[in-house]
């Protein structure tokens, strides 16, 4: 089933059956886009240890920032662990493998040229305000775990982020 947000050029879309966890990303993603999905997804991920894959559609994807890309990683990481099957980068766009290359991503992601007929799939509902710092953060985290140049890119901004989240936190003994 299709609901609002599928004619917005910037969209994720998402569903699932007996064969796996399925996504599309539409347009630019970014953080504030992707935070809808990690909700639905790793959530889910975290709840049923017998999802086989996860298939993520990236051929109308014209850009990707970290923190989606630090999100696919984590759903890799945890759909290993859990049923032992994969995240499958499916048929990405040339400014997506561009990215994945720049960030050493192509030796340890699965992509593929196609994949699987895609279920219905829902768009997700962009939320209103900014994504959260702490997702933000746990997403980088998850990306700079993959390689030494990762780790390089991206300490500044983690620094930067455990810094904001330490100062949105209430001091000790109020509330």
């Amino acid at each position: 089933m299709l609901v609002m947000g599928v004619d917005n050029p910037d969209t994720i879309l998402a569903g699932a059956d007996e064969r796996g966890f399925f996504v599309r990303a539409r347009g630019s993603i970014r953080a504030s886009l992707c935070y809808p999905l990690r909700e639905r997804l790793l959530t889910r991920l975290e709840e049923d240890s017998d999802i086989p894959a996860v298939y993520v559609d990236l051929s109308a994807c014209t850009y990707m920032d970290s923190t989606f890309i630090g999100l696919l990683v984590a759903a890799d990481r945890r759909v290993r662990k859990g049923s032992g099957g994969r995240l499958h980068l499916l048929n990405p766009s040339a400014p997506c493998i561009d990215l994945l290359r720049q960030i050493g991503l192509l030796e340890i992601l699965l992509v593929e040229p196609s994949g699987p007929a895609f279920p219905p799939l829902d768009a997700l509902e962009k939320p209103s305000g900014r994504p959260a710092t702490a997702f933000v953060l746990e997403a980088h985290e998850e990306l700079m775990e993959t390689s030494e140049e990762a780790r390089r890119k991206f300490a500044l901004l983690r620094d930067q982020l455990e810094r904001k989240l330490k100062s949105e936190k209430p001091p000790e003994g109020t509330r």
